[in-house]
């Protein structure tokens, strides 16, 4: 099996091994216009997939309710909803259509409003989990979602070295294409800087303009937000509130009122201090907000979350999580990243080891009743935990020859 996860596709009589190419798109497009559906070859007989647009490019896209019948190692598997917060918003709040290619996102937050009220919770915290709609995506869960979807949760060791801002930029961006919210492209609401360049400084603050222009506010009309992922160089007071200064757009930062920067500080106490503590460039952290832009061109948060991850872009929420995700690293795993959505990251799994056979889900501190030891396996995957207040054990196993 192939260590970065991409198998070869069957499309009609011919075999893909990349779709990307110039080839591979021919095929694709004779494929789309016949309606034929491709097959993933990560299993002896093929998983039924189908063809959707990404931008100017044809992608292969997992069928819906597919995901367990993909090989573990396969980047068209998805770990039990038992050890994902994706189980519990899938279907309901993420609803692929392969007829023609789309997949629509119910968000639990809103884009627009109409007149003044109080700046809300920041998303993900308690009071505001109490009000959403479970089963509608609120702002971290859609963080998380563009996360998995651009392949940012997955690890194979020749990522190393690999993941500037630039690939994360692209990688987050085609993530969105194809996304709806309310029939209107999801990607036309999303605003991620681009790679900042001195030389083509102009070009980059004229496309940052023409992207802000839809939440610009204007008299007598309704406010409308777009919704904004960046990486966070500081945090600073301001003539009002406080700002955060986002990497790669210098000169334009997202301003806080006092009372949302408040209720930030104690929602994302554990976050802001794991980036705070830490070496400058060993933990990133990352900001999804809902913006509107003054009548001058600024960007006022009306909503967000914050989301640490290593200088690899792997998110974790502690100490001992950052710890497992370097050992990981160290010696050459390969894995999957659990996100939560939005649901409670206590109860799901850290990491899913994809090197193993079959794959091990592995916990920190996992919880459970005095028996909990002899609980080996959670849906059909078995566990490996570590307990922090005693040393780590091994790493599982890889397999044989996976090197």
């Amino acid at each position: 099996m192939p260590r970065d996860g991409q198998h070869p596709f069957q499309v009609g009589e011919h075999v893909v091994d990349d779709v990307h190419c110039l080839e591979g798109q021919q095929i694709l497009r004779e494929a789309k216009a016949a309606r034929s559906r491709p097959l993933c070859l990560c299993q002896p007989a093929g998983v039924q997939m189908y063809i959707a647009a990404a931008g100017d490019s044809l992608i292969v896209k997992r069928m819906p309710g597919t995901a367990a019948a993909h090989d573990h190692r396969c980047r068209s598997w998805l770990p039990p909803s038992e050890l994902s917060g994706y189980g519990a918003v899938a279907d309901r709040s993420i609803v692929d259509n392969p007829a023609d290619g789309t997949t629509t996102l119910r968000l639990g937050f809103s884009l627009s409003k109409s007149g003044n009220r109080a700046a809300p919770e920041p998303s993900g915290s308690p009071a505001s989990a109490v009000q959403s709609d479970g089963n509608k995506l609120s702002l971290r869960a859609v963080l998380h979602y563009l996360w998995d979807e651009a392949e940012l949760t997955t690890w194979h060791p020749g990522f190393a070295g690999r993941r500037p801002w630039g690939v994360v930029y692209r990688r987050l961006r085609d993530a969105a294409d194809g996304k709806l919210v309310r029939k209107s492209p999801f990607a036309a609401s999303l605003f991620i800087p681009e790679p900042f360049s001195a030389d083509c400084k102009a070009e980059i603050e004229q496309r940052r303009i023409k992207a802000w222009a839809p939440a610009r506010r204007q008299p007598g009309k309704p406010t409308k937000f777009l919704i904004g992922v960046g990486d966070i160089k500081a945090i600073e007071p301001a003539a009002h509130g406080f700002k955060m200064q986002v990497r790669h757009q210098p000169g334009h930062p997202w301003f806080l009122d006092e009372d949302l920067y408040r209720k930030m500080t104690k929602r994302f106490a554990t976050e802001l201090e794991l980036w705070q503590m830490a070496d400058a460039g060993d933990v990133r952290l990352v900001a999804v907000a809902t913006f509107s832009v003054s009548r001058a061109g600024y960007a006022n948060v009306e909503q967000l979350s914050l989301m640490t991850t290593d200088h690899n872009w792997l998110p974790f929420t502690s100490d001992a999580e950052r710890t497992l995700l370097t050992t990981a690293i160290a010696d050459d795993r390969c894995f999957r990243k659990v996100l939560p959505y939005n649901g409670s990251s206590t109860a799901l799994a850290s990491l899913i080891f994809t090197d193993t056979a079959p794959a091990i889900a592995a916990f920190i501190d996992r919880c459970g009743g005095e028996d909990d030891d002899d609980d080996e396996s959670i849906a059909g995957l078995p566990v490996w935990n570590w307990r922090t207040d005693e040393d780590m054990p091994d790493l599982p196993s890889p397999l044989d020859g996976s090197e």
